[in-house]
């Protein structure tokens, strides 16, 4: 398969934006949700120093998670959120979603029999979404680290072939796709965070007797900064915050 390196020329660089991702259980819940937040690469510093910023005093240090969520953290939580619809850092970043019925799955006889292959198949769709929809950009992909035998180089060759089957002009938009350690990265905690909320109320955790009130609070909180009225609808494609249900064939 082709490769290129990682090299950029100067009218490359004003567009390359990246791409981060990360999802919610595998294995514990019905529905398998994924968030992806593409903004501008000049834009990632700015970004990074309001979500730090909106930690305090509450979380000075530590990782942000969904699943870290209590009283004493909330408004740290909830600050954190708030950032992706209010600061100017992120005012072009967007969360694009897919949510996937793991009960229709078949990876014996679509996967080889691989939940990674299943899993890097989603991975490909949201991630050209992302290209789709920034029809000038160049991509740096981030997924969260996580263990597996599927190697990021051989996803961004396969999402540039992709791209190039579809007549895409640009000359292998995903320069790069590596994974990140989510601790240290603030724009993968705000997926998290994001991809929380939806994942919650997809999976309808909301009507568990013992459901977290301070979960359940902030997700609805984000829902309805997000605009989400009906969790089984998909949203508009394009959009601050968009919901695409995959369906599988």
């Amino acid at each position: 398969m082709l490769r290129l390196n990682e090299g950029h020329d100067a009218s490359q660089l004003d567009a390359l934006w990246d791409i981060y991702v990360d999802e919610s259980s595998q294995t514990k819940n019905r529905y398998l949700v994924l968030g992806s937040i593409p903004l501008p690469a000049a834009s990632v510093a700015a970004a990074n120093f309001c979500l730090q910023d909106a930690r305090l005093p509450e979380l000075p240090f530590g990782e942000l998670k969904w699943g870290k969520v209590s009283r004493a953290k909330y408004s740290a939580y909830r600050r954190y959120a708030d950032q992706f619809f209010d600061d100017e850092s992120l005012s072009q970043a967007k969360f694009h979603s897919l949510v996937v019925d793991t009960s229709q799955l078949d990876h014996k006889r679509f996967n080889d029999g691989s939940r990674e292959i299943g899993f890097n198949k989603e991975l490909y769709n949201l991630a050209t979404k992302c290209a789709r929809l920034q029809r000038t950009g160049y991509f740096h992909l981030y997924p969260d680290y996580r263990d597996t035998n599927q190697r990021p180089e051989d996803l961004r060759n396969i999402l540039n072939y992709g791209r190039h089957k579809k007549g895409d002009g640009r000359s292998w938009p995903f320069r790069r796709c590596q994974f990140r350690d989510s601790a240290k990265t603030p724009l993968l905690q705000l997926v998290d965070l994001l991809l929380g909320a939806l994942a919650y109320g997809v999976n309808r955790h909301f009507d568990h007797e013992n459901a977290s009130s301070h979960k359940r609070d902030l997700a609805r909180h984000i829902l309805r900064r997000a605009g989400i009225k009906g969790l089984q609808r998909d949203t508009a494609v394009d959009g601050k915050y968009t919901v695409r249900h995959r369906q599988l064939r």
